[in-house]
């Protein structure tokens, strides 16, 4: 059963880990960013990168939605094109905070599965 009303987007999922889980405000802004990337592929989407990247807004999407059964396939994919364009420790780095993200979700009940498990 769910501590709380799972939110309605990923966005708000995302704002809601940022003020839930203790995150220091001189790290919520990395945080967000790399968040914000990742929602373009918890999405199945290819995040921008390079001059696109800034301003990008992710899709809108339900929190729940990590939990598709296709995702973890798709996602590792979009991980590996990602890693490919981008420096290793930047990829490492956001994978890292997308985990703890997931993590919390998992533990306020709003997601059960974890897609980046195998990336």
């Amino acid at each position: 059963m769910p501590l709380s009303a799972p939110p309605a987007s990923y966005t708000a999922a995302v704002e809601r880990y940022l003020t839930g889980a203790g995150i220091a405000k001189s790290s919520a802004r990395i945080y967000r960013i790399s968040l914000t990337t990742w929602g373009w592929m918890l999405a199945g989407e290819p995040a921008p990168t390079g001059p696109a990247r800034r301003g990008a807004k992710p899709p809108v999407f339900p929190v729940t939605a990590i939990d598709d059964p296709a995702l973890p396939e798709a996602l590792a994919e979009l991980a590996a094109a990602r890693a490919d364009e981008m420096d290793a420790d930047t990829v490492n780095r956001e994978l890292s905070i997308a985990r703890k993200a997931i993590g919390w979700w998992q533990r306020q009940g709003w997601i059960i599965g974890d897609p980046t498990i195998g990336i």
